[in-house]
């Protein structure tokens, strides 16, 4: 069992996970940007031949945030370790949610008057099979040969737009009226019952397949292809990859930058 945490500059090597020919290459990065404090957080461990990489970004006043994305992640990583190898993931996914939106709701209620939360994307990689949740508007993308693509939501005021939009329920003009709210979180962790939840259970992957998870202070700067293209030019290797990202977001800074924070992991089916 090993765990590394939150936002250090960690060596993952202990971490490529090697069992039956199957590993995965892990590479983090975190930075403050311009901000005050840091409210993300990150967490990557390996358990019974499972792997579990999460990336929560916390939201609330002054240290607040810092505290409902490092308590979601105790909570998920502390049951995570208790999974047995043939575990139901999405299952495990679901009630992780309940248990983890119940604490950090009590944060929030205890806080400093302006309430926390965070936000959170989470990948159990197991036998070449990864599952994925979704909770707020941190970002899941995925690179497979040529192309890259975000395969979850932002659960955002323009998510209920959109829908309200298709549906008729509202007209464009009503749309642009509105459109000024379109980045207003509608669900994250602490919310007191979460509305919106996003898992994915189980999508088979390819050899070199790399994942990226990361809080939305990565996707604000750069495109999806202005992270392919950073991310291509450091593999394989999924430690200067992270950093890379990073390093790309602060040059492009003018005037602010959010706390930003990357998981990068390329799967890799037989070992080389």
């Amino acid at each position: 069992m090993d765990t590394v945490m939150l936002n250090d500059d960690l060596d993952l090597d202990a971490l490529s996970m090697n069992s039956n020919q199957l590993s995965m290459k892990v590479g983090t990065s975190s930075i403050i940007g311009t901000r005050k404090y840091q409210q993300d957080a990150l967490f990557v461990g390996k358990n019974n031949g499972m792997i579990l990489a999460v990336v929560c970004d916390g939201m609330g006043g002054m240290t607040s945030g810092d505290l409902a994305s490092k308590t979601a992640i105790q909570i998920i990583a502390e049951d995570f370790f208790k999974l047995p190898p043939n575990a139901d993931i999405p299952e495990f996914f679901n009630r992780e949610v309940e248990l983890m939106d119940e604490a950090v709701n009590k944060i929030a209620c205890g806080a400093d008057g302006k309430g926390s939360g965070t936000t959170i994307v989470a990948v159990i990689e197991r036998a070449g099979i990864m599952y994925w949740l979704s909770v707020g508007d941190s970002r899941i993308l995925v690179i497979r040969g040529n192309e890259i693509a975000t395969i979850n939501r932002d659960h955002n005021y323009r998510l209920k737009l959109d829908a309200d939009l298709a549906a008729g329920r509202i007209t464009m003009e009503d749309y642009r009226d509105e459109e000024k709210n379109a980045e207003a979180l509608i669900s994250f962790i602490g919310i007191g019952g979460v509305p919106i939840v996003d898992i994915g259970k189980g999508t088979e992957l390819q050899e070199n397949d790399i994942i990226i998870l990361s809080s939305d202070g990565l996707y604000k700067r750069l495109s999806n292809e202005e992270i392919y293209e950073t991310v291509l030019c450091e593999e394989p290797d999924m430690k200067r990859a992270a950093r890379r990202l990073t390093e790309v977001v602060m040059k492009k800074v003018i005037k602010s930058q959010d706390n930003t924070s990357v998981i990068t992991m390329q799967y890799n089916r037989y070992n080389i």
